[in-house]
């Protein structure tokens, strides 16, 4: 009878263990994916800021728009091959090679976009952004709704919503305007919510600690596209 209790007793210790483990583990990766992020938005930021108070750099802009596509381009030729090669995204230090090129791309084309408002209007988009990332993640974290479960449903509502922008670019209504970047503004915060809640890994559904550059880049990208759409729904254009 002793034995049968001492070897359950092991056998505790050893799951609990394994599960210190794995948590010790899965801090470390969010520690890493949350210092990534970091890193991105502070290039961003710097990239803007130098863009509306920079003469040269703001000419540089305006004057040529090419760099724009060219930006575009180089986003998708690293995003892709970073979500869609699993292989890519852990091999060090391709991975972060690309991430700092997709981060480059994607700042020069938030700067470019950031051009025609006005300074002030930019900044307090910038600072809604920020609260309200702050306010979605800690939801996410402390809610017992298990976002990650969503998953099908964001990507059909990602295909209607892609389609309706392309109707905007032809239906330039205001009204039809506004309630696009509404429509994105709700996508993009529930995006931000999923995409937390895979990185914690508190439910089922979770990113593998060995896809920290995927887990910094979703939420990366779900952070910018929630301040475009708030700078389009709040953003002074420019006389």
């Amino acid at each position: 009878m002793n034995n049968i209790k001492d070897e359950s007793y092991e056998i505790m210790e050893e799951d609990i263990s394994e599960q210190q483990i794995q948590q010790s583990i899965r801090l470390g990766f969010i520690r890493k994916v949350y210092g990534i992020l970091l890193f991105q938005l502070l290039i961003t930021t710097i990239v803007v800021y130098y863009s509306i108070y920079n003469q040269f750099l703001n000419r540089f802009l305006v004057s040529n728009p090419g760099f724009f596509y060219l930006s575009l381009f180089g986003t998708l030729c690293t995003e892709i091959p970073i979500i869609c090669c699993p292989g890519v995204a852990s091999k060090v230090p391709l991975n972060y090679t690309l991430l700092l090129i997709f981060t480059f791309c994607e700042s020069y084309l938030v700067a470019y976009t950031t051009l025609i408002y006005e300074p002030l209007s930019v900044l307090m988009c910038a600072g809604i952004t920020l609260a309200l990332v702050f306010g979605l993640t800690l939801y996410a974290i402390f809610t017992k709704t298990d976002i990650t479960l969503w998953g099908g449903g964001l990507v059909c509502l990602s295909v209607i919503f892609f389609i309706l922008s392309i109707v905007g670019l032809f239906y330039r209504s205001f009204f039809y305007q506004t309630l696009l970047s509404c429509c994105g503004l709700f996508l993009f915060s529930i995006y931000l919510m999923y995409d937390t809640q895979l990185v914690i890994g508190k439910n089922k559904n979770l990113i593998s600690t060995d896809q920290y550059i995927i887990g910094a880049l979703m939420i990366y990208i779900d952070i910018i596209s929630i301040f475009i759409q708030l700078l389009k729904l709040f953003g002074v254009r420019k006389k």
